[in-house]
């Protein structure tokens, strides 16, 4: 269901009408306000034909699957931002998806959002806020974008340092996949951030004059890059910090495997030669003068001894154990 809002400056309050009722060219201070998240495809598309949204920017926005993007007209500007749609990183279902077209007096809205009501997130459209700029709406929703991620990331630290506590004390196999299951999803956070601040970075050239610098000033700008920036550290700061438990759990069971085959090697080396010992003994010879001296067995079990703790003297002198 598509929800259309027009602001009447004669009024000045905002009404909900329908589409087909709508009339573009807006007349003077008119102003409009849609969320598509809920319509249909034919309503989207009716909705940008009438408001003669380029054909490119129209498609691009109507992709349920799009990279973040943001590109303009000289009328219109498309931005697309990808969200946390998460409740935890554990349990990660994908992003939403955000699509902003918008002009100096029209804002069209959507979110392709996943299992997560990430509406909870979204500023909700307040017909309160009469005099309030289209550009002041971009703005909180890349704000909200951005604090998706943010709660998020700043709570898992401490979640992180309990994990790394866990897995010197208590690693297993079944804590190493849970610590894979967290790489790759922030595999996947950094690769969405990266797309973002890029794009925000892209804007604070000074040649740059793309019309969406028109519309912010510097600091606005700035502070766009600045929150996907410190976004993205984090994440990579989270990811590093993942791989660095992988490599110290490996290392640890290499070490444990090398300890437990020091000592069987060292059991295998002191029963080699009383092996031997008793596999010459062993022989069907009748002409073996040993076998018939009553205290022979005896000496033999002596000599047995002495030879295994002679060499785990040896070893202990040479510090293998």
């Amino acid at each position: 269901m598509l929800q259309l809002h027009i602001f009447d400056p004669e009024s000045a309050r905002w009404r909900q009408i329908d589409a087909d009722t709508l009339r573009y060219p807006l007349n003077g201070d008119e102003k409009i306000w849609a969320d598509l998240s809920t319509a249909t495809l034919v309503e989207q598309q009716n909705l940008l034909q009438k408001l003669s949204i380029h054909p490119v920017i129209a498609e691009d926005f109507l992709r349920e699957r799009h990279p973040p993007k943001l590109e303009a007209t000289a009328e219109f500007t498309l931005l697309i931002l990808r969200a946390f749609a998460g409740k935890n990183f554990i349990d990660y279902p994908g992003h939403a998806q955000i699509s902003l077209l918008f002009s100096g007096n029209i804002l069209l809205y959507k979110c392709q959002q996943m299992a997560f009501d990430f509406s909870l997130l979204i500023p909700s459209f307040d017909p309160s806020k009469v005099h309030m700029a289209m550009k002041d709406w971009v703005k909180q929703y890349i704000h909200s974008v951005s604090a998706s991620y943010l709660e998020k990331l700043i709570n898992f630290e401490d979640e992180l340092g309990d994990f790394e506590d866990l897995m010197l004390t208590h690693g297993d196999d079944h804590k190493m996949a849970t610590i894979m299951r967290y790489r790759s999803v922030f595999r996947k956070l950094e690769r969405n951030l990266a797309y973002q601040k890029e794009m925000f970075a892209d804007l604070l050239t000074p040649e740059d004059d793309h019309p969406f610098v028109a519309q912010f000033q510097t600091v606005e700008l700035r502070d766009f890059y600045e929150k996907f920036e410190r976004l993205h550290s984090m994440t990579q700061m989270y990811y590093d910090q993942l791989g660095d438990l992988v490599s110290a759990y490996m290392s640890t069971s290499s070490h444990q495997i090398n300890e437990r085959m020091k000592v069987l090697t060292m059991v295998s080396t002191i029963f080699i030669p009383l092996t031997f010992i008793v596999g010459i003994y062993g022989m069907n010879f009748d002409n073996m003068p040993e076998l018939h001296l009553a205290s022979g067995y005896y000496w033999t079990l002596i000599g047995m001894a002495a030879l295994a703790i002679g060499m785990l003297v040896g070893f202990k002198v040479k510090r293998w154990w």
